[in-house]
């Protein structure tokens, strides 16, 4: 059975976990933008495999990870640990439920390994951005969550026919 999922339905489903997660969790509304990523900018990322070989990064301004650490603790004082923490909580949530809505459709189970963060932009080897959605917070925040599809030797993405166990995103 084919479980390669259309470019434009993987799309749909990043979009509205990231945006309803977003608002329910953190009270932040997101907005889609061609605005570029500027400033300091953090990164929390996990790699799905169990079903799916591929990757999801959400790559932010640093001050909407200070805003969702705060909201989601309800104070105003957070550190930069608690930022951390909050950010991989925060996306841990998100990639549950985006296993979650992949599941519903394709009937595959997909794990994904523990979310971590960085300071900067990340950037997962041997895979190449598949979908990149930019959005601008009700605050003017710019974000990017990506789907990095796995390459075969830096070469054309893995999916469709070349991969054999798993579903192809």
């Amino acid at each position: 059975m084919d479980t390669a999922m259309q470019r434009e339905r993987l799309t749909e489903i990043f979009d509205h976990v990231v945006r309803d997660i977003t608002q329910r969790e953190a009270g932040i509304v997101l907005h889609s933008s061609q605005t570029q990523l500027e400033g300091e900018l953090c990164t929390v990322y996990t790699t799905f495999d169990k079903g799916y070989h591929t990757s999801l990064s959400l790559c932010a301004e640093k001050s909407m990870f200070v805003r969702l650490t705060r909201r989601m603790m309800e104070k105003e004082d957070v550190t930069s640990r608690e930022v951390e923490l909050f950010a991989k909580e925060f996306f841990n949530v998100l990639c549950g439920h985006v296993a979650t809505q992949l599941y519903q459709i394709t009937k595959v189970p997909a794990r994904f390994h523990v979310p971590a963060f960085c300071q900067g932009r990340y950037m997962p080897e041997n895979h190449l951005p598949h979908i990149v959605l930019t959005y601008s917070s009700d605050e003017n925040e710019s974000a990017q969550l990506i789907h990095h599809a796995l390459t075969a030797n830096g070469g054309g993405l893995l999916g469709q026919s070349e991969q054999k166990e798993g579903a192809a995103l």
